[in-house]
């Protein structure tokens, strides 16, 4: 017979099966549409490189390569989590809930960013003719409102879902079985992703001639390159360790967040933005876009950057408490397995 008292009872929740089916193929449909604008983008970079061949507004091949792989990577992810989902296994929901709250985010703070920035923007091109002035408002609430579905609504509800106690339980109990994402609190797993991103977003500046700004200077090419992937090894250390929980990638990844920011407030200072960009070998007509709107240099850039370092410094700050110190004491198998401990 059972003793009531020694028996565990079964968490009771809602199974959130369905709703994981269906914020599944939500993702798979995101996938999806990135896969299908890899095409038109390819053949919109080949009418440009012809229409503009003579005119400086062709896309250097690098950069469009760029632009490719960064569909073709969103593609495969909003596709391979939404697989996950819809079979509830615990490393998709883990990793949308991640992936989801960076987005919302990031799409939270860039709204607010355009929202300030375009009536100047727009109401500029009225005045130099290129659109009407009658436009000025609708193209704003178009955008703006194309902004706040892709950026704040779908992260937004994917953040609400996944981030259910019932879609946490659901897929514990479809998923029982630990999995890579289990092993690593999920305010550490977000540093260990950012700091991967990071890693993998400074390797792609080899499309774009390795330009790299460097306390005062902008370096590129050979030097560049040598800056990139040292700063690169680096973050990506920072990441791996991050998900290992050790407290010497968590040092790392503070030290270069510190330096890189120095670096870049040291550069920006001495050097017009303008020089790092036209050493990208941005088109001709992007860079007059950018002069004659002033979108670079408004100081919106400086109090965004400002507030992202912080941030992000503090967020650091407070996952330190998930790390592991180099002596931290261990407990005996015995201690460890008490209960009563």
């Amino acid at each position: 017979m059972t003793n009531p008292e020694t028996t565990m009872p079964a968490p009771e929740f809602k199974d959130r099966k369905v709703g994981l089916i269906v914020f599944g193929i939500l993702q798979i449909i995101l996938g999806v549409i990135c896969a299908l604008l890899i095409p038109f983008m390819i053949l919109g970079l080949i009418m440009s490189a012809t229409i503009n061949k003579n005119a400086g507004g062709a896309m250097p091949l690098g950069m469009a390569v760029a632009s490719v792989l960064i569909y073709v990577f969103m593609a495969v992810w909003f596709i391979w989590l939404g697989i996950g989902s819809v079979k509830s296994r615990r490393w998709a929901r883990a990793l949308t809930l991640v992936s989801s709250w960076l987005w919302l985010i990031s799409g939270v703070s860039g709204f607010i960013f355009m929202l300030a920035l375009m009536p100047d923007m727009y109401g500029q091109m009225a005045r130099d003719g290129k659109i009407p002035q009658a436009m000025t408002a609708i193209m704003t609430y178009i955008m703006l409102g194309f902004m706040s579905v892709i950026y704040i609504v779908i992260p937004g509800g994917l953040v609400l879902f996944y981030g259910r106690k019932d879609v946490r339980l659901t897929c514990e109990r479809r998923d029982p079985q630990p999995r890579w994402t289990d092993k690593c609190p999920l305010p550490v797993l977000a540093i260990s992703l950012i700091f991967a991103v990071w890693a993998v977003a400074i390797l792609m500046t080899g499309f774009y001639g390795w330009v790299m700004p460097c306390f005062g200077y902008i370096l590129s090419g050979i030097a560049g390159a040598g800056v990139s992937l040292a700063t690169m090894a680096f973050l990506g250390y920072a990441a791996w360790g991050a998900y290992k929980l050790d407290i010497k990638a968590w040092w790392v990844g503070l030290l270069t967040v510190a330096v890189w920011t120095v670096s870049v407030a040291i550069t920006f200072w001495r050097v017009d933005i303008m020089e790092f960009y036209a050493k990208m070998n941005l088109p001709s007509q992007s860079l007059e876009l950018m002069k004659q709107y002033n979108i670079m240099k408004s100081p919106l850039m400086t109090v965004f950057f400002v507030f992202w370092v912080v941030a992000f410094l503090a967020y650091l700050i407070y996952v330190k408490r998930y790390f592991k110190g180099l002596a931290e004491p261990k407990l005996s198998v015995n201690a460890h397995h008490d209960p009563g401990k």
